[in-house]
């Protein structure tokens, strides 16, 4: 015998499964927790194609930033992220068309993207090229790489597809050409001793602190001048950081990220020259590091390539090293 459900009992029992099922099982759920893309699979997000995005409840609070940037016209929400909790690379997303999903206490939206934007973009492009021409058309999160959604988002739906034979020989190849340069720098990962007197050109420095991942330095005091000034004086707390990923500075009050790109002995200073690029403006910068055994310190002085912006670190010393 068949049992037919009345049509206003079919219909909530329609509802309540589209509520619970969200997000369907061809795509996958990113949180504020990281997670890795599987092997042989890559992640996509694709404009002029629907997705369901997730929003916290301060989203509602009419007057803040989340809510003027999603209820405007047309919306933005932020953030996609690549990489990990402290270095990683942001993505917000343009779209129009929100539709809240029933039965999700209006947290549920179903939006379509027109734009992914990145840290260069600014609102007064959308005045001058429109939407549509900013950006970029695509986000793809590769076999192994780490995305995670933070600021007004709660969760997102990406889609889940096979990667190419094509796109993995090269992610291979990618991958192996950056073993080969971290071993390089690995190499080069070497705080040398500085004489404090002059040294006959071609002379090896002694090695003062060799094999490690990581280094923290911590400092007393800043000399410190910005383009077109004067040294100033700054007699924060700093801890320096230094990995084969980043070089940072930080004090209560200010923090810098550069990512490193290499690293030589430079036999003028009788230092550790590590090449570096700021993570904002992709500024070339250079620190120089070394230990001074008649001072019992280290020296560390970060520097732009034109040496017009300059960090010259006061009594600094070992923190911690990790090898």
């Amino acid at each position: 015998m068949k049992f037919l459900l009345p049509m206003k009992h079919l219909f909530l029992v329609l509802s309540l499964f589209s509520t619970l099922n969200v997000f369907s099982q061809n795509k996958k759920l990113l949180t504020q927790v990281p997670k890795t893309v599987p092997p042989g699979k890559k992640w996509v997000l694709e404009a002029n194609k629907s997705m369901r995005v997730e929003i916290g409840s301060g989203m509602q609070t009419s007057g803040s930033f989340c809510n003027a940037m999603f209820f405007s016209n047309p919306g933005i929400v932020f953030n996609v992220n690549r990489g990990n909790l402290m270095a990683a690379e942001s993505y917000g997303i343009i779209f129009n068309d929100a539709q809240a999903i029933p039965g999700t206490n209006k947290t549920v939206y179903a939006i379509t993207p027109m734009s992914f934007i990145d840290k260069g973009f600014s609102t007064s492009q959308l005045a001058q090229v429109g939407a549509e021409n900013v950006g970029s058309k695509k986000l793809v999160f590769l076999a192994g790489e780490s995305v995670f959604i933070g600021n007004c988002l709660e969760s997102l739906e990406v889609n889940e597809v096979a990667m190419t034979a094509q796109e993995i020989q090269s992610q291979q190849a990618q991958t192996g050409k950056a073993k080969k340069e971290e071993s390089a720098l690995l190499a080069n990962f070497v705080i040398p001793v500085n004489t404090d007197h002059a040294v006959a050109p071609g002379t090896k420095p002694a090695i003062r602190d060799k094999g490690f991942q990581q280094i923290i330095f911590k400092s007393n005091a800043v000399l410190w001048k910005k383009p077109g000034k004067g040294m100033s004086a700054d007699k924060s707390a700093w801890t320096i950081t230094l990995n084969t990923k980043t070089f940072e500075i930080r004090s209560l009050n200010y923090t810098r990220t550069f990512q490193v790109t290499g690293a030589a002995y430079d036999e003028m200073s009788q230092s550790q020259k590590f090449e570096l690029t700021d993570r904002e403006n992709g500024q070339p910068f250079h620190v120089l590091i070394s230990y001074s055994e008649s001072q019992e310190e280290y020296s560390v002085i970060l520097q732009t390539k034109d040496y017009k912006e300059e960090y010259q670190f006061q009594g600094v010393q070992l923190k911690e090293k990790s090898m």
